[in-house]
């Protein structure tokens, strides 16, 4: 899984800064249009450049979706073994929330010293103050239902 939220992370940031300079390049062209009567030829060009820098950005989130929903699938196997009633479930890279009989849970991933990966579930702190919270360790299994399909 560690290989997945790797690779998923780039994508993820890519996307978040291309849709912010292609909504800045069409903001500007808005603008330009308003304000600036003069050359077309400039506000054409932004256009095109917005727009591709917002066409880029969508491609990079269908390849972050990609690999968000193998983790996904990783982790709501994980959490259904020990939360069978669990619901509202979501997760993004490597942190989420999940519900069970009205209580939010937390999930974060991490990677021990020793290699093994966990997810560690925390009640949400609106309903448990620090100095009260219940902390689960849940082992991620080194081979899962996606690994194993590919590997043979």
């Amino acid at each position: 899984m560690e290989q997945l939220v790797y690779a998923a992370t780039i994508p993820y940031f890519a996307t978040i800064i291309l849709f912010i300079f292609g909504g800045a390049f069409l903001g500007v062209i808005i603008l330009m249009f308003v304000f600036y009567d003069e050359d077309k030829k400039i506000i054409i060009t932004l256009l095109a450049v917005g727009i591709i820098l917002l066409a880029l950005g969508y491609y990079c989130k269908n390849i972050y979706s990609r690999y968000n929903n193998q983790i996904k699938s990783i982790v709501k196997d994980v959490i259904a073994r020990e939360y069978p009633d669990a619901t509202e479930f979501r997760f993004e890279l490597d942190m989420g929330y999940f519900t069970e009989n009205d209580i939010e849970y937390k999930i974060q991933y991490k990677k021990t010293i020793s290699n093994e990966e966990k997810l560690i579930i925390t009640v949400n702190d609106f309903i448990a103050p620090d100095n009260n919270k219940s902390i689960k360790t849940l082992d991620i299994p080194k081979e899962t239902k996606n690994n194993e399909s590919t590997n043979n």
